[in-house]
């Protein structure tokens, strides 16, 4: 009724977010309680763990090796020339695209926040907001039913997908944020400084009060590591609704189609042209929350760890450019400008 439109309808809008084996038989089964156990969210059917490759673990991969490769190359692109300065003419719009991002997750994001500790930690900062936002781009793209449409399988439909709308990658992505925070607060501060961030009441107490704000001190280290761990949870929470979220909406809207085109032929292509516009537009929305989510990460993981590792005098503000360094900055962005000099 709507020719090949139909492959990108489900009879279930939530069946192209959740995770798929990309193969009929799991790689391997472990045995996991008695006869009968079954926890699907877990894996377990009938007391056995059986582990598939699924779209969102190829996915996770795709977006590791594509972030690997593409600053692997830009390091290329941007690599000094002989006599140690950048060549203009090999940082084209691609390069500097990347290139202003990293700048601004640098300069906007960490540096406010860790003061003198950026340049030592930048790398795993540039790292978690690529990898996310790389995972949540490759979302958007329609691999699985551009490979249905080539082959005429329709076991390729689930191929793709959004690998950050997986809690599993968010919670892991989560944990490494969680060992971030804990190792660099001792790294910088010490065991015993950082530890005392957990209890701003203090352990040396005397006298008479030591009754009183040693308990009251115990129970806010706990409460504290708790909020840490829950802030560290709300990261991958937020992550995985927000992705999931936006993919439910796109998936709601095309199956007005089905439902219009079910009452009949004219209402449903006259449906058809109204999603088709509005899910364009939700698809630039989409396109924007997958650059907002990776940043809030990204903020909210460099604020976790400068409240750990840096203490409040220890922000250094931005300084000024000496003379020398801005007519660096003039020649890569305006080369022609200091050919001939002032009169």
């Amino acid at each position: 009724m709507l020719g090949p439109t139909m492959i990108f309808g489900a009879a279930n809008p939530v069946d192209h977010v959740l995770p798929h084996a990309l193969h009929a038989e799991p790689l391997f089964r472990i045995p996991v309680g008695g006869e009968g156990t079954d926890i699907p969210l877990l894996g377990i059917r009938d007391g056995h763990y059986s582990f598939y490759f699924t779209n969102h673990m190829m996915m996770t991969a795709v977006a590791g090796v594509l972030t690997i490769l593409v600053f692997w190359w830009l390091a290329r692109k941007l690599r000094p020339a002989a006599h140690g300065d950048l060549v203009p003419e090999r940082r084209g719009r691609f390069t500097q695209l990347f290139e202003t991002m990293a700048v601004f997750v640098r300069d906007e994001v960490a540096r406010p926040n860790l003061g003198h500790l950026t340049d030592k930690y930048i790398p795993y900062i540039w790292t978690i907001f690529f990898f996310i936002l790389f995972a949540n781009l490759m979302g958007l793209l329609p691999i699985g039913y551009i490979l249905q449409l080539v082959t005429g399988d329709v076991h390729f439909s689930h191929w793709g997908g959004t690998a950050t709308s997986n809690l599993a990658l968010n919670i892991v992505l989560a944990i490494a944020s969680f060992i971030a925070i804990v190792v660099i607060g001792v790294r910088e501060s010490g065991i015993g400084p950082f530890l005392g961030h957990f209890n701003p009441v203090g352990w040396t107490h005397t006298g008479a009060d030591r009754f009183i704000m040693i308990p009251i001190g115990a129970m806010l280290f706990v409460l504290e590591w708790m909020g840490l761990i829950i802030k560290c949870t709300v990261l991958a929470m937020r992550l995985f609704g927000t992705m999931m979220a936006g993919h439910l909406v796109i998936a709601a809207f095309v199956m007005l189609i089905f439902s219009a085109a079910s009452v009949s032929d004219v209402l449903g292509y006259g449906t058809g042209v109204a999603v088709v516009l509005g899910g364009t537009l939700l698809m630039l929305l989409e396109l924007f929350i997958c650059l907002l989510q990776a940043f809030i990460f990204t903020f909210l993981t460099v604020l976790f760890i400068s409240s750990g590792a840096v203490h409040e005098h220890e922000h250094e503000p931005h300084e000024a450019m000496s003379d020398e360094s801005q007519m660096d900055v003039d020649k890569l962005t305006h080369p022609a400008s200091l050919a001939t000099p002032p009169a």
